[in-house]
């Protein structure tokens, strides 16, 4: 009598397929929404500025007040970039963030993986 498998041979093949592409999908989203938020941030700012950030201003240069007498430029207000991530060698888990949420956040991703490959693999060789 032969033993039965939970996922078959075929059925592992179109999950693994499927998790690439969708890994595939998520890295083209993430770049056109990085795209996006860069075009937009763009918009904002003036292309009308020196090579030290001033202002330039179309007035002769005898009216134009000096780099030291001006005040200073204004900038907008700052935004702040939270990343993280897990890159997966086999079971083994590599984690990085740039702050200790992001870190927990890539910890919790890392352990589903973690669990998730365990299960699949496990599944298999029964």
């Amino acid at each position: 009598m032969e033993k039965e498998t939970l996922i078959d041979g075929n059925m592992l093949f179109s999950i693994g397929i499927f998790t690439i592409l969708t890994g595939f999908l998520l890295i083209i989203i993430g770049i056109a929404l990085s795209l996006r938020q860069e075009s937009g941030s763009m918009q904002t700012h003036s292309n009308r500025t020196d090579t030290f950030g001033r202002e330039t201003r179309n007035e002769s240069p005898a009216d134009a007040e000096t780099p030291f007498h001006g005040s200073p430029p204004q900038k907008g207000p700052k935004s702040e970039i939270k990343t993280g991530g897990v890159i997966m060698l086999g079971p083994i888990p590599i984690i990085f963030g740039s702050d200790k949420e992001s870190a927990k956040t890539a910890t919790i991703l890392a352990i589903i993986l973690m669990l998730l490959s365990l299960l699949i693999f496990r599944a298999s060789f029964f």
